[in-house]
Order: C-alpha cells, then structure tokens, then sequence
C-alpha cells in the first residue's frame, strides 16, 4: 500500500474519531460548573429552542415536517454535525428545526440517549470534557496545557467515563504520549485517574467500553493508517490497582479499522471492521481472541442495535439484524428488513433500538441527502412499509432520547 494511500486513509480515521459515538451518563451527582445557556436534552427545552440551522443552499433553509406521523417519535431526535466545522446541533425525529446547538471537537451520546459527553474545541489547558444531562451541563475534566482530547466511552451503567488525552506529536509520530484515564460521576467516585499510558511509541488509546458489572475498561491503540494496533483491557481491583493486558492484533494491511470499532449498549461485546475484507469480527470485551468472523462480501458497515445483541449490516437491498449469541458454525444467524435501496448505509438506530435509520446514497457531511427510518418490531420481517424518507445534512450522525 502506498504512503500516500495511508496517509488519507489516516487523514479519514482521524476525522470519524472525532465525532465517535460513545456511551453515556445517568447520574448528575458528579460536581462541576453548569453553563449558561447550555444545550439541553429536555421536553422544555425543545419548546423553548429556536432553529439555528445555518443559512446555506445546502442546509435546511426553514423548518419543515416530514410526512410519516405514525412512523416519527418526537421522544427521540438526532445530532446533526452543521456545515460549519465543530457545530452540532440537537433536531426532532420529525422536524429538522435545531432546537439548540454547540460547539465540539468529540461527542458521545449515552446508551439510553438521554445524555451526551463531548470535548469542547481547542487543546489544553482551554479544552474541557462536558456532560449534558437534563437540563444541566457539567464540567470533569480541563486539560493541560499540551494536552489533546482523544476518545470518550461511557460504562455499561452510565454511571462513569473513560477517556484518552494525547500529547506531542500527531498519530504516527514517535514523539507522543497518550493516557487511557477513568472518571467516575458520583462525587466520592475516581476523577480523571489514569489506568494505562502509552509514550514515546506512535500509538494512541481509543477507548471502547466499560463494563462496571465486570470492572473492565478495554482500548484500542491506533497509529499511522487507523487500525487498531492493539486491543487493550484494563481490570480494576478491589484495591484500586489495575492489570494491563494487550493483544497484538496487527494483520496484513490495516486490519481492524479504529473507526470501526463498536461496543454493545451492555458492553459485553465488541465489533469492527475489516479494511481489506470487510468482515465483520466480533469478540467478547475481555478477549479477542475469542472473536468471530463474518465474511464482509457484498456488505456494507456494522452497528449494534441498542439494547441487543444484534449487529445490523446492509447486503444488497436488505437491512440484516444478526444475533451473536444465536450465531453458529455458518455466522451470524439473520432477520432482514427488504426493499432498502443497494447504494444505502445504515446511519444508526434509534436510541432504544426501536427504528433504524438509513442513508440512501452516498452524501457528504455538507449536503443534503435522504434518510429513511424504518421501524423495527419484534419480526423485522414484517416492516417492509413500515417506513418514512426525508431530507437533513449527511452529518446527521446519531439518535438522542428527549423523554
């Protein structure tokens, strides 16, 4: 592979780490300071919001309803990064009116989507790791001076974050230092106490999940190129002592790509993708080894359904759920949704795991393109009308929960 072929395709991982979806926040016991103004995820909120949503021929000039009433749920909306660099703003399901906006360099929304992490821009000591919760927004974390923000992942109960902080050089260089760090919300829990660091290697932490039930913390280390590196798990003791274990998990070209790589809302499980394949590899959060394959032939990304087990991929003209703990000697054993158009890509799902959200075609970030929801049941089979189109930015990134 050329250096230039790497280098975009590290220019590219860079740029979806940056606005990685992680997982979130349940208890706003932890102290810190509540912005003024800040962007809220309540009911009273989206009443009181006015629409910011930029004065662009590309963007959503006026507020419009999209037909599909029955489909919509207003109880949910999503993120939509703007055209203006840094800038997300909240929308309904229903509606692409913004309700509010803010600045970012990093979100994380929360396995029940009531709550949302994110680094505000810049580097230390200006950069701030902020939680929305409610109508509050909290601070945890100020940087260093020298200090980058680098990935965020919530635990399993949303009770706690880890985050990375990176330092020196950029991905690839040899001159850097990165940290994997935890930070607990309730006011007597860790604060921003580090558990791995990385120097002077060219690698940089990525974290994917927390599972609190079985008190482990588990990373990705990217470099040059985007793939993961290493797989890294952390247990933390009893005694507050931790044990570092890393897999070497390096293969032929990129392997596992960083971006790629998901956890399940319960954190039990983990997924990424293949560069040079496609597969989609699967493996229990303490141990890749014992990881899972399915051929990535004719399939298109790979995401967790919240509250499930089940990752969803397309494959020509179909939306695929496959069940890992129904998985067998053949792969993943599927239900599919039909009738979904062979250029789309699965977006995301709702935030309770009760709809999914395609992008037909291929749109950028800055452009106005199609989107269809479709509602999911328990037999996902029987939802082949069962869905609504409608037009937003391609940023639009993810689902939020609003009740």
């Amino acid at each position: 592979m050329s250096r230039n072929r790497i280098l975009w395709i590290a220019a590219a991982a860079v740029a979806v780490i940056a606005i990685a979806i992680v997982i979130g926040l349940r208890s706003p016991e932890q102290t810190g300071s509540t912005a003024s103004a800040s962007p809220s995820l309540t009911a009273s909120a989206r009443a009181s919001a006015t629409s910011s949503a930029p004065a662009t021929s590309s963007a959503p000039a006026t507020a419009s309803t999209a037909p599909g009433g029955a489909i919509y749920n207003d109880g949910f909306g999503f993120i939509v990064f703007e055209q203006q660099a840094g800038k997300a703003s909240f929308r309904r399901e229903s509606s692409n009116a913004r309700l509010s906006s803010f600045d970012q360099q990093g979100v994380a929304v929360s396995p029940d989507g009531f709550s949302i992490a994110y680094w505000t821009p810049g580097t230390g000591p200006s950069q701030q790791l902020r939680v929305i919760g409610g109508a509050s927004e909290l601070t945890l974390i100020t940087l260093a001076s020298g200090q980058r923000g680098g990935g965020i992942a919530w635990s399993s109960d949303g009770a706690a974050i880890a985050y990375s902080t990176d330092s020196g050089g950029s991905i690839g260089g040899a001159a850097n230092s990165s940290t994997l760090n935890i930070h607990e919300l309730a006011a007597n829990g860790r604060h921003g106490t580090t558990i791995a660091t990385e120097t002077n290697t060219g690698w940089f932490y990525r974290p994917i999940a927390w599972d609190r039930s079985a008190n482990i913390v588990a990373a990705g280390l990217t470099g040059e190129g985007g793939g993961m590196g290493f797989y890294v798990t952390v247990r933390i003791n009893p005694d507050n002592s931790f044990n570092v274990q890393r897999m070497d998990t390096k293969s032929s070209g990129l392997g596992v790509l960083m971006q790629s790589v998901r956890a399940s809302s319960d954190a039990k499980f983990v997924l990424g993708v293949d560069f040079g394949s496609s597969d989609i590899r699967w493996w229990p959060l303490a141990d890749y080894a014992a990881g899972k394959i399915e051929s990535g032939a004719g399939k298109r990304g790979a995401l967790w359904r919240p509250g499930t087990h089940e990752i969803g991929f397309m494959s020509g003209e179909q939306l695929w759920l496959g069940d890992v703990d129904k998985a067998g000697a053949q792969g993943l054993c599927c239900t599919a949704v039909s009738g979904v158009p062979a250029t789309s890509s699965l977006r995301t799902f709702r935030a309770d795991g009760s709809a999914a959200l395609i992008a037909v075609g291929s749109t950028g970030s800055a452009e106005l393109g199609d989107f269809t929801l479709i509602r999911l049941g328990g037999d996902p089979k029987a939802t082949s009308g069962d869905r609504v189109t409608f037009k937003e930015l391609g940023g639009l990134a993810t689902s939020v929960r609003f009740r």
